[in-house]
């Protein structure tokens, strides 16, 4: 079972690609307090764990992203997020 934050952060990825960042801001709202980056980020690192998503990089040389197998070691801000099916299925 997911907490509400969880919850929040999963929903957000798993419509686009996001990155943590870019998502504080909604998180804090539907959670109706402040989150942080560094916190959004580890709940994403945990639901990488668990399978419910995916990490990548964007490579502007060939427009693609590139899949990352350990993104703590990555810088936030670079860092892009994906939902996979078992992260929908959690959901719904």
């Amino acid at each position: 079972m997911l907490t509400k934050l969880e919850e929040i952060v999963l929903e957000w990825v798993c419509l686009d690609y996001e990155r943590a960042p870019a998502i504080v801001g909604e998180v804090s709202s539907a959670l109706g307090r402040q989150a942080t980056d560094r916190e959004v980020f580890g709940v994403l690192l945990a639901h990488l764990g668990r399978g419910l998503v995916k990490a990548y990089l964007y490579e502007t040389e060939s427009r693609a992203f590139r899949q990352l197998t350990c993104p703590a070691g990555h810088d936030p801000e670079e860092v892009w997020w994906y939902c996979t099916e078992a992260g929908k299925k959690a959901l719904f």
